[in-house]
Protein backbone atom coordinates (compact mmCIF):
# COMPACT_ATOMS: atom_id res chain seq x y z
CA UNK A 1 0.00 0.00 0.00
CA UNK A 2 2.75 2.29 0.91
CA UNK A 3 4.30 1.81 -2.61
CA UNK A 4 0.91 3.05 -4.62
CA UNK A 5 1.10 6.15 -2.02
CA UNK A 6 4.58 7.07 -3.48
CA UNK A 7 3.31 6.46 -6.87
CA UNK A 8 0.46 8.80 -6.36
CA UNK A 9 2.52 11.55 -4.57
CA UNK A 10 5.02 11.41 -7.42
CA UNK A 11 2.68 13.00 -9.94
CA UNK A 12 1.15 9.96 -11.21
CA UNK A 13 -2.77 11.52 -11.03
CA UNK A 14 -1.12 14.69 -13.49
CA UNK A 15 -0.92 17.73 -13.32
CA UNK A 16 -2.15 21.10 -14.58
CA UNK A 17 0.29 24.20 -16.17
CA UNK A 18 -1.23 27.26 -15.35
CA UNK A 19 -0.31 31.02 -17.04
CA UNK A 20 -3.64 32.05 -16.58
CA UNK A 21 -5.25 34.10 -13.16
CA UNK A 22 -8.05 31.14 -12.27
CA UNK A 23 -9.62 30.08 -10.33
CA UNK A 24 -8.04 26.49 -10.76
CA UNK A 25 -9.79 23.69 -9.18
CA UNK A 26 -9.44 19.96 -8.65
CA UNK A 27 -7.46 17.76 -6.28
CA UNK A 28 -4.17 19.28 -6.20
CA UNK A 29 -1.29 17.62 -3.53
CA UNK A 30 1.48 20.74 -4.75
CA UNK A 31 1.98 23.77 -6.25
CA UNK A 32 5.24 23.93 -7.97
CA UNK A 33 6.23 27.89 -9.28
CA UNK A 34 8.12 28.16 -12.43
CA UNK A 35 7.99 31.87 -12.69
CA UNK A 36 8.16 34.52 -9.55
CA UNK A 37 4.46 34.36 -8.45
CA UNK A 38 1.48 35.60 -6.20
CA UNK A 39 -1.51 33.39 -4.59
CA UNK A 40 -4.15 35.14 -4.78
CA UNK A 41 -7.31 32.77 -3.19
CA UNK A 42 -6.72 29.69 -2.20
CA UNK A 43 -8.74 26.57 -0.49
CA UNK A 44 -7.36 24.28 1.27
CA UNK A 45 -5.74 22.81 4.77
CA UNK A 46 -2.82 24.99 4.61
CA UNK A 47 -2.62 26.90 8.06
CA UNK A 48 -2.28 30.72 7.98
CA UNK A 49 -3.63 30.27 4.00
CA UNK A 50 -5.60 34.06 4.78
CA UNK A 51 -2.15 35.70 6.06
CA UNK A 52 -0.06 34.05 3.01
CA UNK A 53 -2.90 35.29 0.66
CA UNK A 54 -3.52 39.18 2.56
CA UNK A 55 0.49 39.60 2.65
CA UNK A 56 0.72 39.33 -1.01
CA UNK A 57 3.06 36.71 -0.58
CA UNK A 58 6.08 36.51 -3.58
CA UNK A 59 7.06 32.57 -4.34
CA UNK A 60 10.13 32.65 -6.34
CA UNK A 61 11.19 30.03 -9.37
CA UNK A 62 11.67 26.60 -7.98
CA UNK A 63 9.94 26.90 -4.62
CA UNK A 64 7.37 24.04 -4.18
CA UNK A 65 4.18 24.02 -1.22
CA UNK A 66 2.85 21.11 -0.11
CA UNK A 67 -1.12 20.18 0.92
CA UNK A 68 -3.98 19.58 -0.27
CA UNK A 69 -6.21 22.65 -2.14
CA UNK A 70 -8.99 22.28 -3.90
CA UNK A 71 -9.07 25.99 -5.69
CA UNK A 72 -5.95 28.40 -6.64
CA UNK A 73 -5.62 31.85 -7.68
CA UNK A 74 -2.65 33.55 -9.12
CA UNK A 75 -1.79 37.00 -9.62
CA UNK A 76 -1.50 37.59 -13.65
CA UNK A 77 1.93 36.92 -14.05
CA UNK A 78 2.25 33.98 -12.48
CA UNK A 79 2.93 30.19 -13.66
CA UNK A 80 2.87 26.92 -11.83
CA UNK A 81 2.35 23.68 -11.88
CA UNK A 82 -0.50 21.86 -9.70
CA UNK A 83 0.06 18.42 -9.19
CA UNK A 84 -3.09 15.99 -9.21
CA UNK A 85 -3.61 13.62 -6.63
Amino acid sequence: MGQVNVVNLSGAGGSKYITAAGPHTGDFYAIQFVADSVITAMTGNMEGSADLVTDAVTFTKGDVIYGSFSSLTFSAASQAILYKR
